[in-house]
C-alpha cells in the first residue's frame, strides 16, 4: 500500500469533515493525553497554520502553546481562532505535516499563511535581540497597553512584580538575574525566581485598578537605580536588563 499517496488523497478531505473547536485550554485539554497526529489552526474559519505532533509532545502541549501565543496580540482576537486535530495512529515514518501543508496550499495561495512566518517559534534567548522579528510578530505584535488584573494592588519589590508578570502574561517577560557559579566554575545567570539583587531591594506600589504591562514596566524601571536599567518592548516579548542599548527592532524603550 502506498501510504503516502493515501495520506495525500485523504488527509485534507478528512480535515474538511472535522468540526473545528475554539482554540482554548478547555477544548485542547479535551484531547486524549499524548495523542499524536496533525492539526490545523483557522482564523475566522480560514486555515492559516498546519502542524504535527508526536507521542512525546502531544496535541495538548503544542496547541496550548499556540493558544498562549495568540493572546494579547494587536489586530488578533483569540475568539476568531479555532482548530482541527486529527489523530493519526501510525505515522512516524511519514512527514504528515509536509503532506498536509503541500495539499492545503495546492488549494490556493492564501492557504496556511502563518506557516513559514515564525509563528510558534521558541524564544531565542538574550543577546539575540538584534535578530529581525518574525513576520507573524510584525503583523501581530504583543499588546502591552491592554489593561490587566495580573498584579493586585499593594506594595512589592520590583522582582515580585516581574515574577507575577512572567507567570501570568501569555507572552515572554525576560529579565536580568544575579550571576552564580556554574558546574564548570564559570559564572552563569541565576534562575528567574532569584532575580537581580537590585530588583529584590527596590520597592514600588501598584495602585488599585487595572494596569498595563507598559505601566508596570515603567513603575519597575522608576523603582530601580536611576540611569542603570531599561525595559525594551519587542514585537513578541518584553525584556528588562541593566543596560543602555538601542535595539534596531525595538518598538519602544522605557528608561
Amino acid at each position: 500500500m502506498d501510504v503516502v499517496r493515501v495520506l495525500k488523497e485523504q488527509l485534507p478531505m478528512f480535515f474538511d469533515g472535522v468540526e473545528s473547536a475554539p482554540l482554548t485550554r478547555e477544548h485542547v485539554m479535551a484531547i486524549p493525553e499524548r495523542a499524536k497526529g496533525a492539526y490545523l489552526l483557522l482564523h475566522q474559519g480560514h486555515p492559516v497554520y498546519a502542524g504535527k505532533t508526536d507521542a512525546r509532545h502531544g496535541f495538548r502541549d503544542r496547541l496550548e502553546r499556540h493558544s498562549d501565543t495568540i493572546q494579547h496580540r494587536i489586530g488578533l482576537e483569540p475568539d476568531d481562532m479555532t482548530f482541527k486535530a486529527v489523530r493519526v495512529m501510525v505515522f512516524s515514518t511519514f512527514d504528515v505535516e509536509a503532506i498536509l501543508i503541500d495539499e492545503m496550499r495546492a488549494r490556493g495561495e492564501r492557504q496556511l499563511t502563518w506557516n513559514d512566518s515564525g509563528f510558534g517559534s521558541n524564544d531565542p534567548g538574550h543577546n539575540r535581540e538584534r535578530q529581525e522579528p518574525a513576520d507573524f510578530d510584525r503583523m501581530h505584535p504583543v499588546d502591552v497597553d491592554r489593561e490587566l488584573d495580573v498584579v493586585p494592588p499593594g506594595d512589592y519589590s520590583a522582582h515580585q512584580v516581574l515574577l507575577l508578570l512572567k507567570e501570568k502574561l501569555p507572552y515572554l517577560i525576560r529579565f536580568e538575574t544575579d550571576l552564580v557559579p556554574g558546574q564548570n566554575g564559570r559564572m552563569r545567570p541565576a534562575a528567574a525566581n532569584v532575580g537581580h539583587f537590585e530588583q529584590r531591594e527596590s520597592r514600588l506600589t501598584i495602585p488599585t485598578g487595572p494596569i498595563t504591562t507598559r505601566q508596570a514596566m515603567s513603575a519597575i524601571v522608576a523603582a530601580l537605580p536611576a540611569d542603570q536599567w531599561q525595559a525594551t518592548i519587542f514585537p513578541d516579548r518584553v525584556i528588562l536588563y541593566r543596560e543602555r542599548v538601542d535595539y534596531d527592532f525595538a518598538l519602544s524603550v522605557i528608561r
